[in-house]
């Protein structure tokens, strides 16, 4: 949906558990919706979720409220200081 959703909630679980391939999780209706996701986004984020499981680090920078460091996962992952800082620092 070309970022318009943000971070959504359960989006990641058929990519956390690698089922993202399920038919019934595709389709204009459907969890992920109509289009292919990238081809290896299922190992890599499985990957990062047993690696934190079993260690407490997913593979990037721990959170915190000074650097706010988010990884934006998706075709290509990448690290992003307070990534939406301007938006948050204009409300009032």
């Amino acid at each position: 949906m070309d970022g318009e959703l943000g971070a959504t909630h359960a989006v990641e679980l058929p990519f956390v558990f690698d089922v993202a391939d399920l038919p019934r999780l595709r389709g204009p209706q459907a969890l992920l919706g109509p289009y292919e996701p990238p081809s290896d986004l299922a190992a890599r984020m499985h990957a990062a979720w047993v690696a934190f499981a079993a260690t407490g680090h997913p593979g990037w920078d721990r959170y915190d409220t000074a650097r706010r460091a988010t990884m934006r996962i998706g075709a290509e992952w990448s690290m992003v200081d307070d990534p939406h800082g301007e938006e948050l620092h204009a409300w009032p």
